[in-house]
């Protein structure tokens, strides 16, 4: 092959990376659209010509490849968590309240950003080059969205940086709302339903099969964090981090603002809720971080979010319609709750049908009536909900609402619950298995409980109504495909009360096979983090049922499979113990270590209390490592680490020299 064409092909990669970048990231063009698509299409010819030139950063690349059957789930190197929400200016002074106890009662410094309504995403570089996308999944695990993500302009398939990078970024994937307007012309143009919304749109857009769709739809994303950004020189807070991405090539938020003290930091709040309508994009809110990387550390997280973060959420959306019926849901454990029938009605960017009333009490002390004129609400994800009554519309002729008491089918009701939860996403994740033909199943008598869903057959399923074989097949392949799961979302979808994510979590990193946790005590379970007397008695009473034991092996005779962490006999020379991280470890990410010890039969836990054995310190160790002294536990450093992790020293030798 000549040369010169290697050599145009490089240089036109160059010139329309750059292009792009000039264009989505610094808003100043640096050619005009028409020799940008001469370009273009002068290297998708090259590469068609030349297949041996096509390599996988090239622009042409961002057009979408083949479809993916279904996508993977893999496992998050550091958990994506979740903000904690704050909806009033008392519970945002008393987050403040808690940083600057944590600062030696300073005012902290605060990176300030409005919180877009999107789809988080993990992307993951190797090298510079853009190898992986992720998610957020459960938070633990994302599902791979790779091929989707490559179709979005504005994120960076080759860094500039002129040094090889290694380093995962988080943003929000979204659409502006001139995109999203234009998008809903064209489905309606085309005869197709409208979104409702555009993080439904963008959410659903990315999760597209076939990344020719994706690519059709102008996506865009903003980024807002660096993982483990303090490992990087020069880096110690989290607007120096954000600086850094600006300077390889991703976007980040225009309107990010730096402001020390709760005052100016509530000023920038009210002042981006009054510009809210005019902003490019939607925003439900505005996040609030401590800017510093090394408090931040300090600060550290509970189960699901940092303790240094939080999202100021608007005030909810109200909107008036009328309560046409009232009905009864029959929850998972047999809980009744009533359930508001509405006249259709636009409110915090959905339209809603249905309002929870919570419980016969609620509807007491609100007077909640049928033929009712209510105000309801609705803010982001939270379910809407009946605000008031407006009894100056009532009727003469109204009749306080009674929860009636027998509820035909009631059994059957709390079984498809179960399934439902079951077969969602955040457990099994059946995809296809919606809640129609679980109450098929249900009144068919095909399944009676989890188990029965695995031995379901492609007759069984070809019997239902308007069940082809093409259907029953995909199905069935999603119900296969599901067996290979985790112990997490295992015990989660077990439905047990009061385990939700994050418990379910904090039980498979203590319990990693089912036969030990169902013989844990109630005494066992309330030593992990979060679980009280009340979840720790539901745990135990729920294994000890034998029904529910004949179950899971039932489960287990069905395929399901999930990885177990590999576990060390403890010994006299090689004791079971319990330590706690903090700081950071060059090279070494938190959960990396984790799963290190893990192997060694260290177990890691977030809290420190009297049964902890240990401290692990790496850089930058904050306020836990100060307490731990105060508790005369015995501190490992990082050489100290690496001689356990390589076998060089036992755990017991160590703690001994280090006590």
């Amino acid at each position: 092959m000549d040369d010169s064409l290697s050599d145009r092909a490089q240089w036109l990669r160059t010139r329309l990376d750059s292009a792009n970048r000039a264009y989505h990231e610094l808003d100043s063009p640096i050619i005009d659209d028409t020799e940008f698509d001469a370009l273009f299409n002068e290297l998708v010819l090259l590469e068609e010509r030349h297949p041996e030139l096509l390599v996988d950063s090239s622009p042409t690349q961002r057009i979408g490849g083949a479809p993916n059957k279904k996508f993977l789930s893999v496992k998050h190197s550091t958990p994506m968590l979740s903000l904690s929400n704050v909806f009033n200016t008392d519970s945002f002074f008393a987050f403040c309240d808690r940083i600057e106890k944590s600062n030696k009662n300073r005012q902290t410094e605060l990176v300030i950003e409005p919180k877009l309504d999107g789809l988080a995403i993990s992307l993951i570089y190797e090298n510079n080059k853009l190898v992986r996308a992720l998610t957020r999944g459960d938070g633990v695990n994302g599902e791979d969205v790779t091929e989707n993500v490559k179709t979005i302009k504005e994120v960076p398939l080759v860094l500039t940086s002129e040094i090889p990078l290694n380093i995962e970024v988080r943003g929000e994937i979204y659409f502006e709302k001139v995109d999203f307007e234009n998008l809903n012309t064209r489905q309606s143009q085309l005869g197709k339903k409208l979104f409702v919304n555009s993080r439904n749109a963008a959410a659903g857009t990315l999760r597209q099969i076939d990344p020719k769709i994706t690519a059709s739809r102008p996506l865009t994303i903003c980024c807002y964090a660096l993982v483990n950004a303090n490992l990087i020189k020069n880096i110690s807070r989290q607007s120096e981090a954000l600086e850094f991405l600006r300077s390889v090539g991703f976007k980040t938020s225009d309107d990010m603002q730096l402001v020390t003290g709760r005052q100016r930091a509530l000023a920038v709040f009210n002042d981006i809720e009054k510009r809210r309508k005019k902003l490019p994009y939607d925003i439900d809110g505005v996040v609030f971080k401590v800017n510093d990387l090394g408090l931040q550390e300090s600060i550290g997280s509970i189960a699901r979010a940092p303790r240094w973060a939080t999202a100021f959420k608007f005030a909810p959306d109200e909107e008036i319609t009328k309560i046409l019926a009232i009905d009864v849901q029959v929850g998972r454990t047999g809980v009744l709750t009533p359930v508001a029938r509405l006249e259709p009605v636009f409110v915090g960017g959905a339209t809603i049908t249905n309002a929870t009333l919570h419980n016969m009490d609620e509807i007491m002390r609100k007077d909640v009536r049928v033929q009712d004129t209510v105000v309801v609400r609705r803010a982001g994800d939270v379910i809407p909900e009946v605000v008031s009554v407006i009894l100056s519309e009532r009727k003469s002729n109204s009749i306080p609402y009674e929860m009636p008491t027998n509820v035909p089918n009631r059994e059957s009701l709390k079984k498809i619950a179960q399934l439902i939860h079951f077969c969602s996403r955040k457990a099994m994740n059946i995809d296809g298995l919606g809640d129609k033909l679980i109450e098929q199943f249900v009144s068919r008598k095909l399944v009676r409980d989890f188990a029965d869903i695995y031995m379901l057959t492609e007759s069984d399923l070809m019997a239902l109504p308007r069940m082809g074989e093409k259907s029953a097949r995909n199905l069935l392949g999603a119900i296969n495909f599901s067996k290979n799961t985790t112990l997490p979302k295992l015990i989660f979808g077990l439905g047990i009360n009061g385990v939700g994510e994050a418990t379910a979590q904090s039980l498979s990193d203590v319990f990693t096979d089912l036969e030990s946790l169902g013989k844990a005590n109630i005494a066992e379970l309330e030593e992990i983090p979060d679980i009280g007397p009340v979840v720790a008695g539901n745990i135990s009473k729920w294994f000890s049922i034998p029904e529910n034991k004949h179950l899971l092996d039932r489960l287990v005779e069905g395929g399901l499979v999930w990885p177990t962490p590999a576990k060390v006999i403890a010994s006299d020379d090689q004791p079971s113990l319990t330590c706690i991280i903090t700081g950071s470890f060059p090279g070494l990410s938190r959960e990396q270590l984790k799963e290190r010890l893990n192997t060694r039969g260290i177990r890691v836990v977030t809290s420190l209390s009297k049964n902890v054995d240990f401290l692990v310190a790496g850089d930058k160790a904050g306020s836990k490592l100060k307490k731990a002294r105060e508790l005369g536990l015995p501190i490992l450093q990082e050489i100290d680490v690496k001689l356990l992790l390589d076998d060089e020293i036992s755990t017991g030798e160590l703690l001994s020299y280090r006590q």
